[in-house]
Formats: C-alpha cells, structure tokens, sequence
C-alpha cells in the first residue's frame, strides 16, 4: 500500500492533534460529569430557586448547540473585555501557559473555549440523565436513611449519587461517546485538535480521500477505546455500591422495628 501521503512530518502534526483530542476529551469528560452530577442534585433540590436555577441551566445548555456555544465563548465572550484586558485574561494567560508547561501541548485560548462550551453543554444532558438514574432508586432505602439519622449529605453522597450514577450509566457512556465526536466542532475555531490538524494536512496536500478515511478510522478506534472504558467503570460501579443488598434490608428492617 503506497503511503507516501503520510510524511513524517504529517504524522508529527496529526499526533500532536491527536494528543490535544484525547486531553481535550478526558478533562471535559471529567468535568461534565462532576457538574452535571451537581446540577441534576440542585434539579432534585426541596428548595425552590435550586431547583429554578437547575431547570434554567439545563434549558439553555441542552438546547443551544454545541458549535453555537463554542462560537460565543470562542468569539463573543472576549469582546466584552478592553483589548489589554482581552489579552490579559484571554491570550497571554498564566494558566494556560502553566497548562502548556504541563502537558507539552499547544493550548490556545480557543480551546479552553471549546472546553468551557462542550462542558456546559454535555453537563446538561449529564444532569436530566443522572436525575432519572435517581429516580428509579427506592423510596424506601433513602427514607430507611433518614429515619436512622442519616443527614441530607450522607443520603447524597453514599445512596444517592453512586446509585443514580450506576442506574444511569449506560445512557451517560453513550453521550460521552458523544461528547467526544463533538471535540472535531473545535476544529472551526482553529484549536489544533486532531480533525483541525487533518484539515491542514488535507490543505498542503490536496489528499482529502485519504486523510478523510484515516480520520474516520481514528475517531472508530477512539470511540471503541472509550467505549470499553465507560464500560470498565460501569462494571466497577455497580460491583462495589456504598449500599449492600444486605446493608440496604437491614435499613428497610430497621426502618420498620421504627415505625412498629
């Protein structure tokens, strides 16, 4: 198979791209999943502007696209500011310089931009997919809890939160599968993830078949990688839950010696 295409200096650029997509991925995995977890929390809230709050976030994050969410912080959200200021917080930033330092990657202000926009946006969907997973939660483990004392934090962080994750991570796994195809948007931004790196390869080269289908097979074996691993952490998960089947009856049958 002839592979002249595929110069040295062409693989250094799609690796480089590849390398920010995968860091790009996991840190906004990461952090969609944290804040989609605490603003599903707040949609569960007794308290009425929590609750308020939570709906909003979801309504606007869930139903402005993607592209369009990375445009505004890409774009608009740096002409708010004076252009010394702009430059300050947005271009010659320490923190992205420290992150630079770190990882050895090029990270512009543009992809801190698209990791603000698919972060708001994932955690959204994150957040009403958590919910649900709550929801098919007993009534009776959580008020089994409360009568036994078990503070608001408790019932949160050991029944709550590990259960509803458990029952809602399939359908989580798959929108993060999602999330991931949705870092190839940072490529109309100019951030040098890897679909942006192969539209520059296609550019100096006019190999648009070749690159296209090198691309496309990257992104399957990507998808299949994270794939086995959301699965890992399902299995995991659900293996090992704060509550036992036994520590769970053994609150239902405290519950009841309670109320008799």
């Amino acid at each position: 198979m002839n592979l002249e295409w595929l110069s040295a200096e062409t693989i250094k650029l799609l690796l480089e791209g590849l390398s920010l997509t995968i860091w790009l991925t996991a840190v906004t995995s990461v952090t969609s999943l944290v804040l989609g977890v605490m603003v599903g929390s707040f949609k569960l809230s007794k308290n009425r502007m929590l609750r308020w709050s939570a709906a909003v976030y979801i309504e606007i994050h869930r139903n402005i696209p993607a592209l369009v969410l990375i445009i505004f912080w890409a774009f608009a959200v740096p002409q708010l500011f004076s252009t010394d200021m702009r430059r300050v917080l947005f271009f010659n930033n320490s923190l992205i310089y420290e992150i630079e330092r770190l990882t050895g990657l090029s990270v512009p202000y543009y992809t801190l931009a698209v990791g603000i926009a698919l972060t708001l946006n994932t955690s959204a969907y994150l957040a009403e997919l958590y919910r649900a997973g709550v929801g098919t939660i007993p009534q009776n483990i959580v008020d089994a809890a409360r009568t036994l004392g078990a503070s608001s934090w408790i019932i949160l962080s050991r029944i709550l939160i590990p259960r509803g994750l458990g029952a809602a991570f399939p359908a989580i796994s798959t929108r993060l599968i999602h999330h991931m195809k949705n870092t190839t948007l940072a490529a109309l931004v100019a951030s040098p993830e890897f679909f942006h790196n192969t539209q520059t390869a296609i550019s100096r080269s006019f190999r648009a078949v070749e690159y296209l289908l090198l691309a496309a097979v990257v992104y399957l074996i990507l998808s299949g990688l994270y794939a086995k691993l959301l699965r890992w952490i399902e299995v995991n998960l659900n293996r090992r839950p704060s509550f036992s089947r036994e520590h769970i009856a053994s609150l239902e049958g405290a519950q009841n010696l309670v109320l008799e």
